[in-house]
């Protein structure tokens, strides 16, 4: 596909918010890859979130780098909760090779693991995430990668939409009905 009908692709694609309800699910969009040639909508539909240590994904490409990305990620979380443990516990534990890698990263991992609850810690790795896909979104234009970026960030905002407070507080309630009635009988 040419860079003109990427360009037009990207542009009918609603703008996605950190932190704002995804605008469209997985599936719909998938369904608008149909639109693109066969290897890039295989290519997109393969970027998952989280990712799959064991996909293959081509040097230098969105999908590669933010996947590199993501595991650096875990390890820096794995290792700020590793120095929580006793130091006996240590050497059970194996970090992925990718912790260090990244510049700024752990300090990043820090700062959002500062956060008062464990639900804004989430929303703060989450903008680390986000971030880094839009550091690989600016290099990338109007792209196959680009959309790449926009699958990704979709399935972070997928991801947050199934732990809202509302829903937890929704499954909580059908839960405790659902004893009551239990109990009643």
């Amino acid at each position: 596909m040419s860079g003109a009908n990427y360009y037009y692709f990207c542009s009918q694609l609603p703008t996605l918010i950190p932190g704002v309800p995804a605008p469209m699910t997985l599936e719909e969009f998938d369904r608008k890859l149909t639109f693109l040639p066969d290897a890039d909508a295989g290519y997109i539909a393969s970027c998952t979130f989280p990712p799959d240590r064991s996909a293959a994904f081509p040097a230098g490409s969105a999908a590669a780098d933010f996947q590199a990305f993501e595991f650096a990620l875990r390890g820096e979380i794995a290792l700020l909760r590793l120095a929580k443990r006793p130091v006996e516990d240590a050497g059970k534990y194996i970090l992925p090779p990718e912790t260090g890698s990244i510049p700024g990263l752990r300090e990043s991992v820090a700062g959002a693991a500062s956060a008062p609850d464990p639900w804004e810690r989430e929303l703060r790795v989450d903008q680390i995430r986000w971030q880094k896909l839009d550091a690989i979104e600016r290099g990338n234009g109007f792209s196959r990668e680009a959309v790449a970026c926009y699958r990704l960030k979709l399935a972070i905002l997928q991801k947050e939409q199934s732990f809202r407070p509302e829903v937890g507080k929704t499954n909580f309630e059908d839960a405790a009905g659902q004893i009551d009635r239990m109990s009643a009988e």
